[in-house]
């Protein structure tokens, strides 16, 4: 019995240890394969953090493509007047309007670009009662010789000079009454080819052609959406720098021409083949063209700009347009200031000059000419839109910073006279009270 227990007792290190090793192996498959189990699960989730990395930088790829940039202008403007109307749409004689606050443009630009070559650009303009859509177009740009030719299909700007200088950057706060009447709400709808030797070639030649629908800004916004006649208008524009780096001078020439017509449609009334009762040719005679009948509509200009270096930036610019455009009282046709049937020979021109004062401050000043009937003048002339404006503007810019600026303007029409359309217009009358002094805050981003 002694003997056993003694056995026992010597014998029992070693079974414990025996058991330790047991249990230690048992321990580590277990580990072991709960490790490989643990491994892989996090493989898993891993796995699908990647997944989901790859999501979001697909994400971030496309939002870095989209630059977006806009501006607000708000105005306080001061009218000068003498008719029974002031400027502002509801004043009168017994009420009118001499001063007013306004949101002049309020615009957000998208510019997406997915791939190169290849972008697509949105431009909504916000107002106090509306949201109007104000460029909307796509540019393809080539690829085979370093996108010097492009493609913009959309709603665009028109290719004028005075038209293509954005309003965020632009001297003055308006553009010009030839402009204006020309190109009504500058944008029209259609496609653009152009060339720019200077990317491949560094020749400074640009080359445009352009053909619009040529209704835009014309009538009501139902009407310019599509075309209303089938006809297209036709725009082309081919501009050269010169630059003179060593004497701080640019000199900028081009020349543009449009081509296009006004059709006379039927009058919108019980029966659809009226045409317009009478018109009046461009010596003021009447005639009455048939329904479907064209009527012209087109001119040829002229631009010019130069920058010179001289204690800290000055620019003059200027521009002659003259030629031939038509009008209708009918709203599907109606043009911009030629609310009426009627055919005219115009001319205008513009020059300006602009000096940089110092760092922060500009002055510029511009002298404007616009004749919408340049076959009449004095009391020959029947109509008030027919007169001529001569118009004088003045502007003094500050930029607070880059993005942020103050305006203040002051535009000065002078109207040409004639007893026949009377009024206000009179020659025993001075000249119309039409001036505006304007202030504007700017902030771009």
């Amino acid at each position: 019995m002694k003997k056993l227990v003694l056995l026992l007792l010597i014998a029992s290190p070693s079974l414990i240890n025996a058991q330790e090793v047991v249990n230690d192996t048992i321990k580590k498959e277990i580990s072991i394969d709960s490790l490989k189990q643990s491994l892989d699960e996090h493989t898993m989730k891993f796995g699908d953090i990647d997944e989901r990395l790859a999501t979001i930088e697909s994400d971030l790829a496309k939002l870095t493509k989209i630059k977006l940039s806009g501006y607000i202008q708000a105005q306080y403007d001061m009218y000068d007047f003498q008719d029974d109307k002031g400027p502002v749409s509801g004043s009168s004689a017994q009420a009118p309007v001499t001063n007013s606050f306004y949101i002049r443009r309020a615009r957000m630009k998208f510019v997406y670009e997915t791939l190169e070559g290849v972008k697509f650009v949105l431009q909504p303009d916000f107002a106090v009662d509306k949201v109007s859509l104000k460029d909307a177009y796509v540019v393809l740009n080539d690829r085979w010789f370093m996108q010097t030719y492009s493609l913009t299909v959309g709603q665009f700007n028109r290719i004028n000079y005075d038209v293509e200088f954005t309003s965020n950057t632009r001297e003055f706060l308006e553009r010009t009454r030839m402009t204006t009447t020309l190109y009504p709400n500058e944008r029209d709808l259609g496609a653009k080819l152009e060339a720019n030797f200077m990317t491949k070639y560094e020749f400074p030649l640009k080359l445009q052609l352009a053909i619009f629908n040529g209704n835009f800004g014309e009538g009501a916004i139902a009407n310019q959406v599509r075309d209303v006649d089938s006809n297209k208008d036709v725009m082309a524009r081919a501009t050269y720098s010169f630059q003179f780096p060593s004497k701080g001078l640019g000199i900028d020439i081009g020349a543009h021409g449009y081509f296009g017509s006004t059709k006379v449609l039927p009058q919108p009334v019980t029966n659809p083949v009226t045409p317009p009762s009478i018109f009046l040719d461009v010596n003021n005679n009447p005639f009455t063209p048939a329904v479907g009948a064209t009527l012209k509509k087109d001119w040829f200009g002229a631009e010019a700009q130069v920058y010179y270096d001289f204690l800290g930036g000055t620019s003059l610019k200027g521009e002659y347009i003259s030629g031939t455009i038509s009008g209708s009282t009918n709203p599907f046709e109606d043009y911009a200031g030629f609310h009426a049937n009627k055919v005219r020979k115009f001319d205008g021109f513009y020059i300006s000059f602009t000096k940089n004062v110092g760092k922060y401050l500009q002055a510029a000043i511009r002298y404007d000419s616009f004749d919408p009937n340049s076959k009449l003048s004095g009391n020959n002339v029947t109509r008030a839109d027919d007169l001529k404006y001569k118009t004088w503007t003045f502007a003094w810019q500050y930029f607070y910073d880059e993005n942020v600026k103050i305006v203040l303007g002051y535009t000065m029409p002078l109207n040409e006279k004639s007893d026949l359309v009377a009024g206000d217009y009179a020659t025993i009358n001075k000249d119309k009270k039409d001036n505006i002094f304007s202030i504007r805050l700017q902030a771009r981003f």
